[in-house]
């Protein structure tokens, strides 16, 4: 047997390096645990991607180096984020290191090739998740419209198309008590750090301080510790700008995008990906509920909202909380 394996920083193979997997390991290794491996003149940690019963090649197979040990056995990458992983190096046609280095904090890389994290995820403690009975704002006739149209709709990718004052936080806010009440994770990608300012203080004032908000002030060393609980369904409210979408999510079911047009939501280095089009693979891959947001929706989604590739649905109604008290 062979496996195909990258490391966690540049090389010079961007599919991965072919290595033999030793009878030993055949019953016991997995994608994505972590390996040692002889490389040039030293051994380095990398990582699994795939495994192949046979390969082709037109190397001396002898040639083909051996691994040298399973480091570490946890697997840090699985579900729906395996086949987003493959889909991201080949649609922005960038490496495979490149790829997977979205999907962890530079602090977690450290602990993972020093073998120093598996404690550490059966450590996390669970986070408790209410919500304020006080801030339940009675919706207006078009909230509510609105808010039953994304729950009911079939389609579960929708672009919400809303008018300054509207309110569209509201919705948010409804959307994401009706997932938490099933016990399930919701993400809300926002495109500044202003802007989340704005948004995080009005969720914070509903969810108290379950919410996880991340953003440029947070270390590297917080980065991985939420990043443990996300994967562990511990944190089930995350706000964040486009990078939470590569986090280990295991019962996601709501992503919204606010400000859906932003061009922030476009990274500039490599991988150079688009955060909609990468919401849009992962709700494909995994089936959650898909609500992008704005007041002046980009061209692409609006003619997919017209191709009826998106539910579209208007909120365009200026909120007036007195007639609605």
């Amino acid at each position: 047997m062979y496996a195909v394996i990258s490391a966690f920083s540049k090389s010079f193979d961007d599919l991965g390096l072919i290595y033999k997997i030793p009878i030993e390991f055949t019953n016991s290794i997995k994608v994505w645990q972590i390996l040692e491996i002889p490389f040039k003149s030293s051994t380095e940690i990398w990582v699994i991607l795939t495994i192949k019963k046979s390969i082709t090649t037109n190397f001396d197979d002898s040639k083909i180096k051996e691994i040298i040990s399973i480091k570490n056995t946890t697997i840090f990458l699985s579900g729906y984020r395996l086949k987003l992983l493959w889909w991201i190096a080949s649609n922005y046609f960038t490496a495979i290191h490149n790829s997977h280095n979205l999907f962890f904090p530079k602090n977690l890389t450290t602990k993972i090739k020093n073998n120093k994290i598996n404690a550490e995820i059966e450590k996390q403690t669970s986070i408790s998740y209410n919500y304020s009975f006080i801030h339940d704002l009675k919706l207006s006739n078009s909230q509510e419209t609105a808010f039953n149209q994304i729950s009911s709709s079939k389609n579960n990718k929708n672009l919400l198309y809303w008018l300054t004052w509207s309110w569209k936080t509201e919705i948010y806010i409804k959307l994401i008590k009706k997932y938490l009440n099933e016990w399930k994770q919701s993400l809300l990608l926002i495109p500044e750090i202003i802007l989340s300012n704005q948004i995080s203080t009005k969720i914070k004032k509903v969810f108290w301080e379950s919410v996880i908000i991340i953003n440029s002030t947070i270390t590297d060393a917080t980065k991985t510790k939420y990043w443990l609980d996300i994967n562990n369904n511990n944190a089930r409210i995350i706000i964040w700008t486009r990078s939470a979408l590569f986090y280990p999510y295991t019962n996601l079911w709501l992503i919204i995008i606010d400000e859906e047009h932003d061009n922030s939501y476009v990274s500039d280095s490599s991988p150079r990906y688009n955060s909609i089009e990468v919401a849009n693979k992962i709700t494909e891959l995994n089936w959650n509920k898909l609500l992008l947001a704005s007041w002046t929706p980009s061209i692409i989604s609006m003619h997919k909202a017209l191709k009826w590739d998106y539910d579209l649905i208007n909120l365009l109604e200026v909120y007036n909380k007195k007639n609605n008290e």
